[in-house]
């Protein structure tokens, strides 16, 4: 996974002016459902407490054969173990780059859409290009002065 890719290209014109910590999937190790760790440390519990702490969470996606990449859907399979993290209210914003991507939207927006449903945050949309992803910055920077 590239970590200065495209989506990361598309997540800083989303963030453009505004503070955020960034989580790449790819610098952790998060183990399957059920996988033995290795001694390897299991960093799932570090990413939620993360994801805990922000008002708003953007889930940035590489798409790769038609779905998510590897890394977010074990992350997501691994909210199992997290059925009751304090995530209810949160904003999460979403981003999809790929080659192609427009036969994965459907699959991957109807996961993260089921995901805030399950643990009632508010999903505030998509952006695959610079115009979406400008639309979703003025959402953050609206809010923000709001808060202000």
């Amino acid at each position: 996974m590239n970590v200065d890719g495209n989506t990361a290209r598309l997540a800083k014109e989303v963030f453009q002016g505004l503070d955020y910590i960034p989580i790449n999937f790819a610098e952790h190790h998060i183990n399957q459902i059920g996988q033995d760790s290795d001694g390897k440390q299991d960093d799932f519990q570090n990413v939620m407490e993360q994801l805990i702490m922000a008002d708003d969470i953007v889930i940035g996606i590489p798409v790769y054969w038609s779905s998510m990449s590897g890394y977010l859907k074990t992350f997501i399979d691994r909210f199992a173990d997290a059925l009751d993290a304090p995530l209810a209210g949160k904003r999460v914003y979403l981003l999809i780059q790929g080659t192609a991507p427009d036969d994965a939207i459907p699959y991957i927006t109807n996961v993260i859409k089921h995901l805030c449903r399950r643990f009632h945050m508010n999903y505030m949309g998509l952006a695959t290009n610079s115009k979406e992803a400008t639309k979703l910055h003025n959402l953050m920077d609206n809010k923000e002065e709001k808060g202000r």
